[in-house]
């Protein structure tokens, strides 16, 4: 048997925020900046989002402008939602704290040192001699990477058990003096949670999926069209335009090479755990690889409910689609993330009972 999902569990803020307060609230932080109040809305209106979740209300964001009043803020929530999760995910699977042979945590919107893994350890009993990996700069791929080195340790430690947690919390990197496209498009996009998986090399208890292969491809030279600028006031979002040429370029080659190291063809995956990281994405994701809009539809409606969660999005997606019955036994699926570097992890699964 192949390391296989035993569960993943979710965990969110206790603030939302919906798309038409969005809208009024980003209209006006905005335009105070010079951009227009209609390219605001129209940003907006365009991303799909029906409402975030948010670590704080939204006034906090106008009030607490200083890295360090938000990275505190970032400590707190990250680490109750983080143990949230975590605590849901070993209860699904049925799997004991002191049964976590390795945690593996991912974040790129805030940091933490010791990193969230050890406030997990100790607050839910793992042994002391668990191992940890913190991916803290892997951005939005980071949530597929994980899953990459669990698989990765399962086969090499065929009676482990591996807990992954994903904790994301980019409403705190909000820059309310920056008017750039790129800005207004993250804070029209992203919302805050967790997401936290146990895979090991059992069987499920529940219809999940296996983790059969892996490639992860590093494009040269694209450091600066994805990324976050750490400067004085926090996290300065990088977005570049060139990102989605880059998309409909490499990505069907990339994908079509993938499939057939595996001996397969697009035409035989079934189901498509694909990162929301916005509607362009899907949208390009959809046209370049061919697909239906039923096969991006779990997708779109995780990015409508919680917006783009960067690492934790694609632990998401696979929870609305098993949630619906999508993952069939036998079926074979496909992982897409792309993240800072430029980087693309593709994953090959296959549903189990």
């Amino acid at each position: 048997m192949a390391p296989t999902v035993q569960s993943i569990a979710v965990a969110l803020p206790e603030f939302t925020l919906s798309a038409e307060e969005a809208e009024e609230r980003l209209r006006g932080i905005f335009a105070a900046q010079g951009e227009a109040p209609d390219l605001v809305a129209q940003i907006v209106a365009n991303s799909g989002i029906r409402r975030r979740f948010l670590s704080r209300p939204p006034g906090y964001y106008l009030s607490e402008r200083t890295l360090t009043g938000r990275n505190a803020t970032y400590g707190e929530v990250a680490g109750q939602i983080g143990v949230e999760a975590a605590r849901k995910a070993l209860d699904e699977a049925g799997v004991r704290p002191d049964e976590v042979d390795l945690i593996i945590d991912t974040s790129c919107t805030g940091v933490m040192i010791p990193a969230l893994d050890v406030y997990v350890s100790n607050q839910l009993g793992f042994r002391p001699d668990v191992r940890r990996l913190p991916l803290t700069e892997a951005g939005c791929a980071a949530g597929a990477t994980s899953m990459a080195f669990a698989s990765e340790y399962l086969r090499s430690r065929p009676d482990a058990t591996v807990l992954m947690l994903s904790v994301e919390l980019p409403s705190l990197t909000l820059q309310l003096d920056d008017a750039t496209r790129a800005n207004v498009i993250s804070a029209a996009i992203f919302g805050d949670g967790a997401a936290a998986v146990v895979m090991s090399n059992k069987p499920a208890r529940t219809p999940s999926f296996e983790y059969l292969a892996h490639r992860a491809t590093l494009f040269p030279n694209t450091e600066e069209i994805m990324g976050f600028d750490l400067r004085t006031e926090g996290f300065k979002i990088i977005l570049s335009k060139r990102i989605p040429l880059l998309v409909k370029r490499e990505l069907r080659g990339q994908v079509d090479s993938f499939l057939e190291s595996q001996g397969l063809g697009l035409g035989e995956i079934d189901f498509f755990v694909l990162h929301p990281g916005g509607t362009k994405v899907l949208d390009n994701l959809r046209d370049v690889l061919e697909l239906e809009e039923s096969q991006v539809d779990a997708a779109r409606e995780t990015l409508a409910d919680y917006g783009n969660l960067s690492s934790a999005s694609v632990h998401f997606v696979a929870k609305e689609l098993l949630r619906r019955g999508e993952v069939k036994p036998g079926a074979f699926g496909l992982m897409i993330a792309m993240g800072p570097g430029f980087t693309l992890e593709l994953a090959l699964l296959r549903g189990v009972q």
